[in-house]
C-alpha cells in the first residue's frame, strides 16, 4: 500500500469513528445543540396549575357542514373561532390550540377530551399517579397552532399553520407566544453512581403518551416548577427510585437492603408552570420509570 493510499484510508477511518462519536448529538462534545425539535417543544403538553378560561374556542371549520364532533382539521384546513367572552381578535394573531385531559370523566362540552389519554395514565403500577398529577392542576395537550386570516359577524377565520395531532372542535385557543428551544451541551461524561448534592429534587409523576417507561426523546411530567425557581433550560439527572418494596426470598420474610443511588439518564426543562414543569430525556442509560427522582445539575 503506497504512502499516499495509507493516508487516505488512515483518513477516512478518522471520520467513520468521529461520526460514530458525535453522530448521536450531530455536535462536537462542547458544542451546545437543540434541546428538542420544533414538534416536540410545541406538543409537550403541560399542567397548569389553575384551569385555563375556555371562553375562545374552535367551534367548526370549512368543509364540516355536518358538525361532526370527531372531524379532524389539519395543517392547512380553515377553521372558525368563537369569543363567549367578549375577547378582540384581529388578523394575523397567532393562538396555540390545547385540550384538556378529562380521562373518564363525561364532560358534555368537550366530549373527544374523554377520548385522549397523554399525560393521565387509564392505570398506573406507580402508586396514586393520577391523584399525583391532579394535585399539581389541570393536564392538557397541546394540538395545534392557528393564525387570524378574516374576521367576520359569525366569528374569526383561522389557518390551521401547525397541528400536533389534529385540531377538534372545542379545542381552546390562548394567545401563541413564540419561544426559543432550549439548547444544551451533550454530556461527555455522566457519572453513574453521583451522591446527592443538596440541590432541588423532584420526582417524574407522568410520562408523554401517559407511558409507564421513558427513554430518550420522551417528555417527562415533574412536580416542580416556578414555586421552586425552575427555568427552561436547566439541567436535571435521573435517579432511579427503588419503591416496589419487593422481597428478598419468596416467603416474603426478609427485605431487600437499600442500594446505592443510580443514575439512568438526564432531561433538559422545556416548559415551566406555577407547580409543574415539563422536560425532555436527552440521556437514558436504561429504562427511566415514572417516580423516578430527579435532580438539578
Amino acid at each position: 500500500m503506497g504512502k499516499a493510499m495509507r493516508y487516505g484510508f488512515l483518513m477516512l477511518w478518522g471520520l467513520g469513528a468521529a461520526a460514530l462519536v458525535f453522530g448521536q448529538t450531530g455536535s462536537s462534545p462542547g458544542h451546545s445543540v437543540p434541546a428538542a425539535t420544533f414538534s416536540q417543544f410545541e406538543c409537550s403538553g403541560f399542567i397548569s396549575a389553575q384551569p385555563l378560561a375556555s371562553t375562545l374556542r374552535v367551534y367548526n371549520g370549512a368543509d364540516d357542514g355536518l358538525y361532526e364532533i370527531l372531524h379532524v382539521f389539519n395543517p392547512g384546513d380553515y377553521v372558525y373561532l368563537r369569543s363567549s367572552g367578549g375577547a378582540r381578535m384581529v388578523v394575523g394573531q397567532s393562538y396555540s390550540l390545547v385540550r384538556p385531559e378529562n380521562g373518564f370523566g363525561l364532560d358534555p362540552v368537550w366530549f373527544p377530551g374523554m377520548l385522549e389519554n397523554e399525560i393521565l395514565p387509564p392505570a398506573s403500577r406507580y402508586a396514586l399517579q393520577r391523584r399525583n398529577i391532579k394535585s399539581l392542576g389541570r393536564p392538557y395537550e397541546n394540538t395545534g397552532i392557528v393564525r387570524v386570516v378574516k374576521l367576520t359577524p359569525q366569528g374569526a377565520i383561522a389557518k390551521v399553520v401547525f397541528s400536533c395531532n389534529g385540531v377538534n372542535a372545542q379545542d381552546i385557543a390562548v394567545p401563541y407566544v413564540a419561544q426559543p428551544v432550549p439548547e444544551y451541551v451533550p454530556a461527555t461524561h455522566l457519572s453513574r453512581f453521583s451522591l446527592p448534592d443538596g440541590k432541588l429534587q423532584g420526582v417524574i409523576v407522568g410520562a408523554s403518551s401517559a407511558a409507564a417507561l421513558l427513554a430518550q426523546g420522551d417528555m417527562a411530567f415533574l412536580n416542580v416548577g416556578v414555586n421552586h425557581d425552575v427555568r427552561p433550560g436547566q439541567r436535571f439527572r435521573i435517579f432511579a427510585v427503588f419503591r416496589y418494596n419487593l422481597p428478598e426470598d419468596l416467603a416474603g420474610s426478609k427485605q431487600r437492603g437499600r442500594t446505592p443511588r443510580e443514575t439512568v439518564g438526564e432531561l433538559i426543562i422545556l416548559h415551566v408552570e406555577e407547580k409543574s414543569s415539563v422536560g425532555i430525556i436527552v440521556t437514558s442509560l436504561r429504562e427511566i420509570d415514572i417516580g423516578d427522582g430527579v435532580e438539578l445539575e
